[in-house]
């Protein structure tokens, strides 16, 4: 049976083995519904940068463009939530529904008029919580509002259709008394079925510590994710490279499987299932960070510092590559009507790749780690052509001739010195039922290209963003958006671009238990 198959059969087993576990719990109906119509604008018919970055991939590359979006959630037992009572209860079951449909112009080929971004169920129990389908999720030790984005996953792409498991937030280890807190998942995905190689998987995992007391003054959190793509077979299987087998099939089923979650190397020598690549670089292709971050709490304020170190192709257990990674800090300001109270400022390196060669034999130059980019994977760390990870190493998405080798992308050597500000304005009128909220984002980057190929002039880039939403009391209470950006250098087309959108929120009574 084609792995496809395989996999498409395993979700809906595993959907109705939810479903009947759950006849007895009563299916809440939804208690929130939503509906968003916008417009996109921009000078040139490019979308700037900061207007689709970390959207999903619901934003249309090119503009102008409508868009309409509705959805409808049914969350936990608010209830059990407040008061604890979710850690000793039986089940609970929530479920989420939203469709995007954009109208545009220039339409490119990997992108659709009609998306869903998110379609899930998920069970919960304890301190465990199950799901099934799509779901947004970022993933990493950093700022979930203002940053350029966890170097993995950092919500760029559509979310990918998986199962997983996992204790969602940060749950006291009962022995420690408090002192130390767990959060973790384990995952199956299944991506995309078209591409250069089809119906690949995903595996995916994560484990962070949190030490310290919420109450307490300071906490220090550590962990690291694990990403991996791995099985499918070559779309076009008169177009065979030397790093996958002549059949076009890549390595896949249970045993495989278990290298992939394990990170061991392939323990036999089938040559009719491995070739070298397979035995010297493991099955699949793998990434993820490893993060730390400390939290000081100053009373009126909160400091959040944190650092999440790449590793991609082994540079960072030798510590050649320990100068890449996301530093973040964060100042909050502990008034959620502060004018000001996020301010955040961050630094991307991703230049050093462990040095300009890779010798696998000498662990000094096990370098051009090539973030992103694959031999046999040549779809690169992306869905649907959206980078799922850091939005600041793109998809190649210009000429051809200036792309050669078929990667992913032509830019994974970046610098990024980025910062933003979020606060609430407290206007009055008869108009408004609330303060406006308002964002603001500043990126500077210089991209050096690849080892492989890179560009003749360093190309700097500035993206700027700001946006304010207004919630007014016409219509039972709805949400006014205006937001502006512009990219101006040699990366992206000049251009100045705004989204303008209408939101509404319904908001149902829940249930008495």
């Amino acid at each position: 049976m084609p792995i496809c198959k395989k996999s498409r059969l395993f979700y809906v087993f595993f959907f109705l083995t939810i479903v009947s576990s759950l006849r007895a719990q009563p299916i809440r109906t939804p208690t929130r519904y939503t509906a968003e119509l916008g417009t996109y604008l921009s000078s040139s018919t490019e979308t700037p940068f900061w207007l689709r970055a970390n959207q999903y991939g619901i934003v249309p590359n090119q503009s102008p463009s409508a868009t309409f979006r509705a959805g409808l959630y049914s969350e936990y037992d608010a209830t059990r939530q407040s008061t604890g009572q979710w850690r000793n209860s039986k089940y609970d079951v929530g479920y989420g529904l939203n469709i995007v449909a954009n109208a545009r112009q220039n339409q490119l080929p990997y992108e659709r008029n009609v998306l869903l971004p998110e379609a899930y169920v998920k069970v919960r129990r304890g301190i465990w919580e199950v799901y099934v389908g799509r779901r947004r999720e970022k993933f990493g030790l950093a700022d979930s509002t203002l940053s350029t984005g966890s170097y993995a996953w950092s919500g760029n792409a559509m979310p990918i259709p998986k199962i997983q498991i996992s204790i969602p937030t940060f749950t006291p280890i009962g022995f420690t008394k408090g002192w130390v807190a767990v959060q973790g998942s384990f995952a199956h995905g299944y991506m995309d079925a078209k591409g250069y190689i089809k119906n690949a998987m995903l595996h995916q995992k994560s484990l962070y510590l949190r030490f310290g007391r919420a109450q307490d003054v300071v906490r220090v959190y550590g962990g690291l994710n694990h990403q991996a793509v791995w099985g499918g077979k070559i779309a076009d299987p008169a177009n065979i490279p030397p790093s996958i087998q002549s059949d076009g099939q890549l390595p896949s089923g249970f045993r495989n499987y278990l290298y992939v979650v394990s990170t061991l190397y392939p323990r036999q020598t089938d040559t009719s299932q491995y070739n070298y690549f397979d035995l010297t670089n493991r099955v699949g292709n793998h990434l993820g960070s490893v993060d730390l971050a400390v939290e000081f709490d100053l009373v009126r304020h909160t400091l959040y510092i944190y650092r999440q170190n790449i590793y991609e192709d082994g540079s960072l257990f030798y510590l050649i590559n320990i100068a890449d990674g996301l530093n973040g800090l964060r100042i909050r300001r502990n008034d959620s009507k502060a004018i000001v109270r996020d301010i955040l400022f961050e630094f991307l390196n991703t230049t050093s790749q462990g040095g300009p060669e890779f010798i696998i034999d000498d662990p000094n130059r096990r370098g051009k780690d090539d973030y992103f980019n694959h031999q046999q994977f040549r779809d690169g760390w992306a869905y649907r052509q959206h980078t799922i990870g850091t939005p600041f190493i793109p998809p190649a998405l210009g000429p051809q001739d200036e792309y050669p080798n078929g990667t992913f992308t032509a830019n994974n050597r970046v610098y990024v010195f980025h910062t933003g500000i979020a606060g609430s304005i407290p206007l009055r009128g008869q108009a408004l039922a609330g303060p406006l909220s308002y964002q603001l984002k500043l990126s500077f980057s210089r991209n050096l290209g690849t080892y492989n190929n890179p560009f003749q002039t360093i190309r700097d880039q500035f993206s700027g963003y700001a946006s304010v939403a207004a919630p007014l009391s016409i219509l039972g209470g709805i949400q006014l958006s205006a937001s502006i950006a512009t990219d101006a250098g040699n990366l992206y087309q000049n251009s100045v671009g705004t989204y303008i959108s209408l939101r509404k929120v319904w908001q149902t009574r829940e249930p008495a238990h």
